[in-house]
């Protein structure tokens, strides 16, 4: 999966401060694979984190369930985000954060098909042409020489 995040988001997780990315909508399931795209300024595919537990509830209840974790690493900023959302929140517990020796920068996305980055997310399909050849580029971005 493809996550458009804010650069400041992505740092923060690549870094391991933050435990739980919110989203105004729950299609995220445990296990997955989440591939970071940090969006302008940056406008880059920069790391990846695997999707632990996916909190999801009304916006008290998802608020209520991450702020009595430890160390949840969520702001309010963070938080006004789903508020007031028309779809059911979410918080992704972020498990496994990896951030890639190299960038991906949208040039060379684009090179390999892909017209726009997500607004919010997108499933990488293997068997989608354009999305095996996003899943090649970030297999070498994963390789430290």
């Amino acid at each position: 999966m493809l996550l458009s995040i804010k650069p400041r988001f992505a740092e923060e997780i690549l870094a391991g401060t933050k435990r739980f990315e919110l989203r105004a909508s729950p299609g995220i399931p445990p296990g997955a694979r989440i591939v970071l795209y940090a969006s302008s300024p940056v406008k880059a595919i920069v790391g990846e984190f695997t999707a632990g537990r996916v909190l999801v509830g009304s916006y008290e209840d998802v608020v209520k369930a991450v702020t009595a974790m430890p160390n949840h690493g969520l702001s309010d900023e963070d938080f006004n985000y789903i508020r007031d959302r028309k779809k059911t929140p979410a918080a992704i517990e972020v498990l496994n954060p990896v951030r890639y020796c190299s960038s991906i920068p949208l040039d060379e996305l684009r090179r390999a098909g892909l017209k726009n980055p997500p607004r919010s997310y997108m499933y990488l399909k293997p068997e989608n042409r354009v999305h095996r050849a996003i899943l090649e580029l970030i297999e070498r971005a994963r390789l430290c020489a």
